[in-house]
């Protein structure tokens, strides 16, 4: 029996509580790249086997061959030569709230009294050089794409970006600002212009989308998060 709930648009007025969101991103280590899960700032342990597809691209936007080396709690990935982009789609499962702060990783038909329960999946980009192509969409369900290149972009810069659900232009997309700042909000056509963070090199894009999963065993919504992460060169 669900004990509490909150209406979608009761989520969408506190902004998902999306500064809380874990999310997961690449990080340079060793001369290749390793997928960290968590914070900005705050990493927690992955879990490997959530990964689902892992892609890499040139600087001039073609796919290259991608090697991964896992262990328990951290995965290693190396592209075949250097890359201008890593995608990488994680599914974090279900996550079902017990209580006012406790959260379980499964779903929801195993507690017979819970607040509320939704199915984690997770669109994360890497983008570590620019091409033209990367400002089309490259197939993930729900993806951030950058309009123009962001890199060179400096303190007082924003960025025009374009959120995509299943291809298409999504509005009213909450997207936050280095996991502190979630009052932007896409236009009808999907887009939307975000401050560059001028105090950090990695700069850090989350855009949020959820919706409810009537009459579903697991879950009760699915909630999706894209990200796009990048260093200001």
């Amino acid at each position: 029996m669900r004990i509490a709930c909150l209406t979608l648009a009761v989520i969408g007025a506190i902004g998902f509580n999306s500064a809380q969101a874990h999310d997961v991103w690449l990080e340079p280590k060793h001369g290749d790249f390793e997928l960290v899960y968590g914070h900005v700032g705050e990493l927690e342990t992955l879990e490997p086997e959530k990964v689902r597809v892992i892609r890499a691209y040139s600087a001039n936007g073609k796919e290259l061959s991608v090697d991964t080396h896992s262990d328990k709690d951290s995965m290693k990935v190396k592209p075949a030569s250097n890359p201008g982009m890593i995608t990488v789609n994680y599914d974090n499962g279900f996550w079902t709230k017990v209580g006012p702060s406790s959260w379980e990783n499964n779903s929801k038909r195993h507690f017979p009294n819970y607040f509320e329960a939704s199915h984690s999946l997770k669109f994360n980009k890497n983008l570590m050089a620019w091409s033209s192509d990367f400002s089309q969409p490259v197939g993930q369900r729900f993806e951030i794409v950058p309009l123009a290149s962001p890199l060179k972009a400096d303190k007082g810069d924003s960025v025009k970006l374009q959120v995509l659900y299943k291809g298409k232009p999504l509005a009213d997309a909450v997207v936050e600002v280095h996991g502190l700042d979630d009052s932007y909000k896409t236009d009808e056509h999907g887009q939307v212009q975000v401050p560059i963070n001028g105090d950090s090199k990695l700069q850090y894009i989350a855009a949020y989308h959820r919706y409810d999963l009537p009459g579903h065993l697991d879950a009760d919504e699915m909630s999706l998060t894209a990200n796009l992460v990048f260093h200001r060169q």
